[in-house]
């Protein structure tokens, strides 16, 4: 589009900078849990055409769950997302512009996800995070992709995330290609085991995980058993564990909610359970609620996830100390630096592209910034470096654990996804 020089422009910009990408004067940054302050947006009065920044702040929004029963994840990715735009602001912002995450919750209402998109995309964003979880990805992410607006779902599965190509991203290689090799690994590690049962919540991603176990299972030789269903309001877990014994499994996966994972633990060991390490919690458990709940009672439980928190390296170490400062001591989960990365993302698309948070030129910049996140390279994450093929990642690893004292002792990694 051509871009002429006028008064008339001039004003239009500036009746026009309401929104995300555009902000106040330059300021301290604030430390994450402080959570940013929302401001009224402007532009800076130079002209479009010398291709430079016009925006004084790039604002960010996020479509999270914050309130409601899976508060305490929104929380916490809300709280990686904030902590890069705090380090990103110290280090002198995106492009010389500090960088804001708005804020927006939809209670985990798939009714309310769908209203503040239709908001978002309506203002000159460049792009969105979230949203979160996965009935509201369901809700939203079709106005998004309606607006073509980059809408990033970095905690769902491909097998969510592909829908809303190209205008959503997968953080993951698809579920049936990334999962069944960690699971064969913690097989293999222990080869005494022979029948495994699932204890599976049909919730989100988790029966569609549980499903890429039983791939793993049977190429590590294991028999796999009936699952055991988890339901959502489940408050007596004694039936389940009478069901799943009644199989006379010696394995037993977990993909169901953090809490029910340790309360079934702990009635496990209750009932003479004694083979903890063929006890294999899946990564969506790995949340406060499975250490606090389990305490000891989870020791050489093992677990799987993607991240590796025994990463010895100055940036990971002060991402994890900060995280404990603020969680009262406790370890950062295994999701915690998702949007952390997608903020890094967002900041290395417009600062190789040149991206200008003009709002004459929204849909030219969204759709340049969706197509460099799809595709970049060399991608330089908070644990390791990865590379995308049209939205999907190429060789991002997924680690096993064993649980102890609160810790996770690393036991093996496997790298896997899209291969070129």
């Amino acid at each position: 589009m051509k871009r002429k020089v006028c008064l008339f422009f001039m004003v239009l910009f500036l009746t026009a900078a309401l929104s995300v990408f555009a902000g106040g004067k330059k300021e301290e940054a604030s430390a994450p849990s402080e959570g940013p302050a929302a401001s009224e947006q402007s532009v800076e009065e130079q002209p479009a055409e010398t291709g430079g920044v016009v925006v004084d702040k790039w604002e960010i929004p996020f479509l999270n769950v914050l309130t409601g029963p899976i508060a305490s994840i929104g929380e916490y990715l809300q709280w990686g997302a904030e902590r890069a735009a705090w380090e990103i602001n110290q280090a002198g912002g995106i492009a010389g512009k500090p960088v804001e995450i708005i804020r927006i919750d939809t209670g985990m209402s798939p009714e309310k996800g769908s209203v503040e998109m239709a908001k978002i995309v309506e203002k000159p964003y460049l792009t969105v995070l979230g949203p979160v979880p996965e009935p509201v990805i369901m809700a939203a992410a079709p106005i998004a992709a309606e607006a073509g607006i980059m809408a990033f779902t970095a905690t769902t599965s491909y097998e969510y995330a592909v829908q809303f190509f190209p205008w959503s991203i997968s953080w993951f290689a698809k579920t049936e290609d990334k999962l069944p090799p960690i699971v064969t690994a913690w097989a293999k590690s222990n080869p005494e085991m022979k029948k495994v049962v699932q204890f599976v919540e049909n919730y989100g991603v988790w029966k569609g995980m549980a499903e890429a176990h039983k791939i793993g299972l049977e190429k590590a030789g294991v028999e796999v058993l009936k699952d055991v269903d988890v339901p959502q309001d489940a408050v007596t877990l004694a039936p389940l564990i009478v069901k799943a014994l009644s199989q006379e499994p010696d394995g037993i996966i977990f993909a169901c909610n953090a809490e029910k994972v340790a309360k079934i633990i702990i009635e496990l060991k209750n009932r003479g359970w004694e083979d903890m390490s063929n006890l294999l919690v899946f990564s969506s458990a790995d949340d406060a609620a499975l250490y606090t709940t389990g305490g000891s009672n989870i020791n050489g439980v093992y677990i799987y996830n993607y991240v590796d928190p025994n990463l010895d390296t100055k940036r990971w170490q002060d991402f994890r100390a900060a995280f404990k400062e603020d969680h009262d001591g406790i370890e950062p989960f295994s999701l915690s630096p998702n949007y952390y990365d997608a903020v890094y993302m967002i900041k290395e698309a417009i600062e190789t592209l040149g991206l200008t948070g003009d709002p004459g030129k929204v849909a030219e910049e969204r759709a340049e910034l969706a197509d460099y996140c799809r595709n970049i390279k060399n991608f330089d994450g908070l644990f390791f470096e990865w590379t995308n093929h049209d939205g999907v990642p190429t060789d991002k690893p997924v680690f096993l654990f064993k649980i102890q004292d609160g810790r996770k002792i690393f036991v093996a990694k496997v790298t896997g996804g899209f291969d070129d």
